[in-house]
Formats: C-alpha cells, sequence, structure tokens
C-alpha cells in the first residue's frame, strides 16, 4: 500500500516542471516546426494532466473508510492508473499518425533552436525522473506516473539525437520517423500498465496467483475436507482478498476458529492475501450458485 503522502511533495514539483517544459516544448516545437519537438510537447502535457490525476489519486486513497465506501478507497490509484495508461496509447497513436503524414513531405527544421528546447526538457524531466525514483515500487499509480516521466526523459534524449543529425546531414525525414518512434515507445510502455488496471477493475486474479494452487493449499490442511467458491482479487496494487467456503467436520466454533486463524496467517505469508474471508461449512453448498470455483481434480472426480 502507498505510504501516506510519501510521494505527494515530488508529484508537485513534477507537476510544475512537466507544466513548464510541455508550454515550452510545444512553443519551441512551432517556431522550429519540429513535429518530434511537438509530439514530446504532446506527451509532456499528458504527463502534466496524469500526473495531476496520480496527486489527486495519492490523497483520495488515503480517506477513510464510511457505511458507502467500506473497503475505503483504494481502487482511485487504479482508476488513476488506468486513465494514465489510456491517455498515453491514444497519444502514441496519433503521434504515429501525424508523423506518416510527414514522411512524404518532409519539413524544415530549425535544429538549433530544437536543440535547444530539447535539452532543456531532458533537464527537467530527469529531475523529475529522480525525484519519483524512490517511490516507483509504492503503489500502481506511482509506477504510472514514474513511467510517464522516465519515457519523457528518453523521448527528449531521443529529440536531443535527432536535432544533432539534422544540423550535421540535414536529413529532416528523421523528425518524422524520431516521432514514430516516440509513439510507439508510448504505447509499448503503457500497454502493460493498462492490461494491470484492467485486470484489477475487472476483478480479476492478481498477477503471480494461480486459484487452484491455492485451493490445493487450503486442503492440504488436517481439518479442511474441501474447498469451493475460492475468489481472489485486488483491491490496490498491495491489497488482496480473498473469500472462500471452507468444508470441515461438524465442530465446536473455537474449534472452527483455530482453522481460520492459522489460514488468515498462512495465506499471508506465502500468496500475501491482506483480507481473507472464510464461510465454514459441514457439508458442501448448492452446485449451482454463481461463480463457482473447484479445483480440476475434485470435479474430474465428480464426472
Amino acid at each position: 500500500m502507498l505510504r501516506k503522502h510519501t510521494i505527494e511533495r515530488p508529484l508537485l514539483i513534477s507537476i510544475v516542471l512537466n507544466g513548464a517544459i510541455a508550454l515550452t516544448e510545444f512553443v519551441g516545437g512551432l517556431l522550429s516546426h519540429s513535429l518530434a519537438l511537438m509530439s514530446d510537447a504532446l506527451h509532456n502535457f499528458s504527463d502534466f494532466i496524469a500526473l495531476i490525476v496520480s496527486f489527486i489519486a495519492s490523497r483520495v486513497m488515503h480517506w477513510e473508510n464510511n457505511e458507502k465506501k467500506s473497503y475505503g478507497y483504494f481502487r482511485v490509484e487504479i482508476l488513476a492508473a488506468f486513465i494514465n495508461s489510456v491517455a498515453l496509447v491514444l497519444i502514441g497513436v496519433y503521434i504515429i499518425y501525424e508523423a506518416i503524414s510527414r514522411l512524404s513531405t518532409p519539413v524544415e527544421i530549425q535544429s538549433r533552436l530544437m536543440i535547444i528546447i530539447a535539452a532543456i526538457g531532458f533537464v527537467a524531466n530527469v529531475v523529475s525522473v529522480l525525484l519519483l525514483h524512490p517511490h516507483r515500487g509504492e503503489s500502481l499509480n506511482a509506477r504510472s506516473a514514474f513511467l510517464h516521466l522516465m519515457t519523457d526523459a528518453l523521448e527528449s534524449a531521443a529529440v536531443i539525437i535527432t536535432a544533432l543529425l539534422i544540423s550535421l546531414f540535414n536529413l529532416h525525414i528523421l523528425d518524422a520517423v524520431v516521432s514514430i518512434a516516440i509513439g510507439l515507445l508510448i504505447i509499448k510502455s503503457s500497454w502493460d500498465l493498462l492490461l494491470e488496471s484492467v485486470n484489477i477493475l475487472t476483478e480479476g486474479s492478481p498477477k503471480g496467483i494461480d486459484l487452484n494452487e491455492v485451493a490445493q493449499f487450503i486442503k492440504s490442511f488436517p481439518d479442511i475436507k474441501g474447498v469451493h467458491h475460492l475468489h481472489i482479487w485486488s483491491l490496490s496494487t498491495n491489497f488482496r482478498a480473498l473469500s472462500a467456503h471452507i468444508v470441515v467436520e461438524d465442530m465446536r466454533l473455537s474449534s472452527a476458529t483455530e482453522i481460520t486463524t492459522r489460514l488468515d496467517r498462512e495465506l499471508s505469508e506465502r500468496f500475501g492475501i491482506d483480507h481473507p474471508t472464510f464461510q465454514l461449512e459441514a457439508e458442501p453448498c448448492e452446485e449451482n450458485l454463481i461463480s463457482q470455483f473447484r479445483d480440476r481434480n475434485h470435479a474430474a472426480s465428480r464426472k
């Protein structure tokens, strides 16, 4: 889980830097006629918006839970990551579209101005990357913001190299070629993030979790006869929940509590499950309930 407010100050500084970079590069791109520079500016502007979303999410997700939001606001960070990644993919597609149209009609580039503006953008992006680097693993939201800034820094470096080549060899077509490369880089870097955020929002099993493995682990406990209706999902990047129906011998409540307490502890240690909920049964419940999961071996034995 994201530690409260640890990322907020770096995010605020990065927001200011990205706003300034986007404006500077866009004006510089217009004056130098560089699509690569304007593409980088457009990406920086998307990051400016994305970082604002991330900043808001970093605060909202720590709001206290209430009777309407019993789990709190953990999912806000996933929504922010989803919005950021979708925006990146769309921007990447647009940049590629504009660059392809320039391949047939290259525009003369003012390479010196392009170098100066791109260098300013590169320095500012590197500062932002260094600010967020210590926090990149704290949440999907933090990773999303860091990824935006890292790709920005790489793009600014590519624009500088492009401007140098145009200045030395008069290869104006390189501006469009590099713009296509920037678009592809944006799409590639954001695709995995998009898939992961969609998986969490659609209640998919967390990455690295195998339901069959978890089911077999639960069934390995001495007093447990079976498990069904097993569901594992993520509320946020680092908060996993589980619910399951556990079949046990008919026993006293105190004895059953000992089983669930041990199961709770070992599921946390082995699979990182933070919030397990168990329904204990002396006999399996009806088979026709929705969303049922049974391990493959058990299902096969009933055929």
